[in-house]
């Protein structure tokens, strides 16, 4: 038996508010963007702190899965219909990000295709597939770049 069993290892300062999100977003977890996911999300989009996040490697693509690979596609709808069934989802928002390893990574389709266009591709394929889905949602799209030098900043683009 473990020693720490029952016994509190760290206290969140943070109270407990329980009022459910209405704000759905789904990306990569790659952590070089996932702070700038956060302030786009709080500044950009004023999803607020109660705002559900669904990280996965590629970020929306197995929404784009249903004909390829319907395993992958059924798990992750499984778990977007339960995030906007009960907590009442009102807004859907998905981005996407360059130079995704998992894009590189997948060989999906024609091994030329331009990784950027590839992913606003699955990103517009993806709307379609979640507004059918949930009518009476809003659903965004984004795409987050490099842009400038010294340093570099990451700009987000709606597709």
């Amino acid at each position: 038996m473990n020693s720490n069993d029952g016994q509190s290892v760290y206290e969140s300062g943070l109270p407990w508010d329980p009022e459910r999100p209405d704000t759905l977003i789904i990306t990569c977890v790659d952590g070089r963007w996932y702070h700038h996911f956060q302030e786009f999300a709080r500044v950009h989009l004023k999803a607020g702190p109660h705002t559900d996040i669904m990280a996965v490697p590629g970020g929306i693509e197995p929404m784009t899965l249903f004909d390829l690979v319907p395993k992958d596609f059924n798990f992750f709808r499984r778990r977007v219909e339960s995030l906007v069934e009960r907590h009442g989802t009102r807004r859907i928002v998905a981005i996407a990000h360059q130079d995704c390893g998992w894009y590189r990574a997948r060989k999906i389709g024609p091994l030329t295709i331009d990784l950027r266009d590839r992913q606003i591709a699955d990103l517009r394929r993806a709307a379609s597939r979640l507004r059918e889905m949930f009518d009476g949602a809003v659903v965004e799209t984004y795409f987050a770049r490099l842009s400038g030098t010294n340093p570099e900043k990451v700009v987000f683009e709606a597709v």
